[in-house]
C-alpha cells in the first residue's frame, strides 16, 4: 500500500514538471505572425463577417438546406435570415474602406464555409451527420411498420365490427 502511494506522488510530480517543460516556447521556433490585418473586435468588421458567412450559406443550396434542417428556429426565420445576409452582401463587397479596415471576409467566408462543411460543420451548427444523418429524407420501413399497419388495420376493423 505504501509503495502505491508513494508511486502516485513521484508520478504526480512528474507530470507537473512535464506539463511545465510543455507550457514552454519551444527554442528556435519563431511565433507566427497574422497575415491578414483584421480587427474583429471592431463592430462594422462583426457584422461584415457575419454577414459574410450567412450569404455565403445562403447562396450554396447544400448549405443553406443542412443550415435550415440543423436550426432549431425553423426554416421561415431562417431564410428570412439568409435571404436578407445575401442582399446586404454585395454593398459590403464594393465598400473599399471596410475592405481595408477589415480585409476581404467574403473570401474567407467562401473557403472556410467549403472546410467547414467537410468537417461537420454549418454556420453555428456542428455534427450534421449525426443530426440529419446521411440521408435526411430517407423512409424508415422497419419492421416497426408492420407493427403500426397491423394496429391501424385493427381499429379499423373494431370501427367498423362495432358500427353494424
Amino acid at each position: 500500500m505504501y509503495t502505491t502511494t508513494v508511486f502516485a506522488k513521484v508520478l504526480l510530480i512528474l507530470s507537473f514538471f512535464y506539463t511545465l517543460g510543455l507550457a514552454e516556447p519551444a527554442k528556435g521556433f519563431t511565433v507566427l505572425t497574422k497575415r491578414q490585418s483584421t480587427d474583429l473586435t471592431d463592430p462594422q468588421c462583426l457584422d461584415y463577417s457575419t454577414i459574410a458567412n450567412l450569404s455565403t450559406i445562403g447562396a450554396n443550396s447544400t448549405y443553406r438546406s443542412a443550415f435550415l434542417q440543423l436550426s432549431p428556429l425553423g426554416s421561415n426565420p431562417n431564410a428570412k435570415l439568409l435571404n436578407a445576409a445575401i442582399a446586404k452582401m454585395p454593398a459590403l463587397m464594393m465598400d473599399a474602406n471596410l475592405n481595408a479596415k477589415c480585409g476581404n471576409l467574403s473570401t474567407v467566408a467562401f473557403v472556410e464555409a467549403m472546410n467547414n462543411f467537410t468537417q461537420g460543420v454549418i454556420g453555428p451548427f456542428s455534427g450534421m451527420v449525426e443530426k440529419i444523418g446521411a440521408n435526411p429524407q430517407a423512409i424508415k420501413a422497419g419492421p416497426e411498420v408492420l407493427v403500426i399497419v397491423g394496429g391501424i388495420m385493427l381499429f379499423f376493423s373494431l370501427v367498423w365490427g362495432l358500427s353494424l
